[in-house]
């Protein structure tokens, strides 16, 4: 008798997979999951490639200038990096100043008032050309000013040539503060837009088998907990491929455009990995909220109401997150609330300014409040899922026998 029994039983604990399956069916033939993933995607690959092409290569300049003053202009200084300029000698300043209107130079250098240059522009004059031009008229028109008072030129020449302080760093291994900004806002808006999509998305399926009331099918098949344990998992899985995807995307993005970035930011792959568990605990925490809500509304139209208290508990964290860019005693407590600390803690670790067991003990906390918030979920789900007349609020969910 128990042989019966046994495979009985295996198969109800199964049901919970067929479900799951059943979920990432659904969601990879959801066109707006396909396009979600595939914006998302150029958006973190566009950040990793953006500021490599704007600010690479080389910027070239063409500068206009008069018999008297190409020679002021005429010699790169050894400062000079990434920047070519080109040189029109032409008869005179209204020639220069034609081609400056005209749009065919960028600047022209003239002679002005009391021997002093004048570099000529329409509106502006590009911040990169005017450094280059002053540090060449000034470099010039100093070894003009020592050869007049004797000075061998070669000896100016050598003492302007001295080279700069060098460069000694404390902490190299230390990341820069905007770095540590830009990268947490980034885990921030991943965890947040990650959690909004797939968590409205488990709210929209309990919510559209109440209506077409295929739930009351499935109930007499699957047991509502295998059936909870099933949406959780199937998105759940959706959503840490979608994250892993896109974490790759950035790393391989920095690999091959910055890598010179990558390998001055050592701790990246750490404050990554911690993310992504941090991420697990907190898709898990609020995922079954999100079933809640579906479950306590009997039609699309009215889970806008039902699923407000669980955006809240996501877009709070998040703009506090936001507001807690700089260390302190603010980023550090968020870092410690379950909410907001799959956002904050990640952002810590990447600052370095965390110890080994502070990461640990926030995913603690959020553990232990995943299990509260997923008891409090489970029995919204289970007392709501068969009301399929009208929509529920929270306390005749918490109280309506299940």
């Amino acid at each position: 008798m128990s042989t019966t029994k046994a495979p009985a039983r295996a198969g109800v604990q199964r049901q919970w997979w067929i479900v799951a399956q059943r979920e990432i069916a659904e969601r990879l033939r959801d066109k707006g999951f396909v396009f979600s993933t595939v914006f998302l995607l150029v958006v973190v690959l566009a950040a990793t490639f953006l500021p490599g092409l704007l600010s690479g290569g080389t910027d070239r300049y063409a500068v206009a200038v008069t018999a008297e003053t190409a020679p002021l202009v005429a010699t790169a200084q050894p400062a000079e990096q990434d920047v070519e300029v080109t040189l029109r000698t032409v008869a005179d300043a209204p020639a220069a100043e034609a081609l400056v209107r005209s749009g065919d130079v960028d600047a022209a250098v003239l002679p002005g008032a009391g021997g002093r240059l004048q570099v000529v522009g329409e509106s502006s004059v590009p911040g990169g050309l005017t450094e280059v031009l002053d540090a060449r008229a000034t470099s010039a028109q100093v070894l003009a000013g020592f050869s007049a008072l004797g000075v061998d030129g070669a000896d100016a020449a050598r003492v302007l040539g001295t080279p700069p302080p060098a460069q000694r760093l404390l902490d190299p291994d230390a990341v820069d503060p905007t770095t540590v900004t830009l990268l947490g806002l980034a885990f921030s808006v991943l965890f947040f837009q990650i959690v909004l999509i797939f968590g409205y998305a488990i709210a929209q399926s309990v919510v559209q088998e109440k209506q077409t009331r295929v739930i009351e099918l499935l109930v007499t098949t699957v047991p509502v907990r295998q059936l909870l344990i099933g949406k959780i998992l199937g998105n759940g899985l959706l959503a840490l491929a979608q994250l892993a995807l896109l974490v790759l995307a950035g790393f391989a993005g920095l690999f091959i455009a910055q890598r010179d970035l990558l390998a001055s930011l050592p701790s990246v792959p750490v404050a990554a990995l911690w993310f992504v568990v941090f991420f697990v605990l907190g898709f898990a925490m609020l995922s079954c909220l999100w079933a809640a809500a579906g479950a306590m509304a009997s039609r699309l139209e009215d889970l806008q109401s039902t699923a407000t208290p669980v955006q809240m508990l996501v877009m709070l964290p998040f703009f506090a997150s936001f507001f807690a860019n700089d260390p302190g005693t603010v980023q550090t407590v968020l870092s410690y609330v379950p909410l907001s600390s799959p956002m904050v803690m990640p952002r810590r670790v990447l600052a370095g300014d965390v110890a080994l067991w502070e990461p640990l003990l926030s995913l603690l906390v959020i553990a232990a409040t995943a299990l509260v918030l997923v008891a409090v979920a489970r029995r919204l789900y289970e007392n709501s899922l068969l009301q399929t007349s009208r929509s529920l609020s929270l306390r005749a969910a918490w109280r309506r026998a299940a």
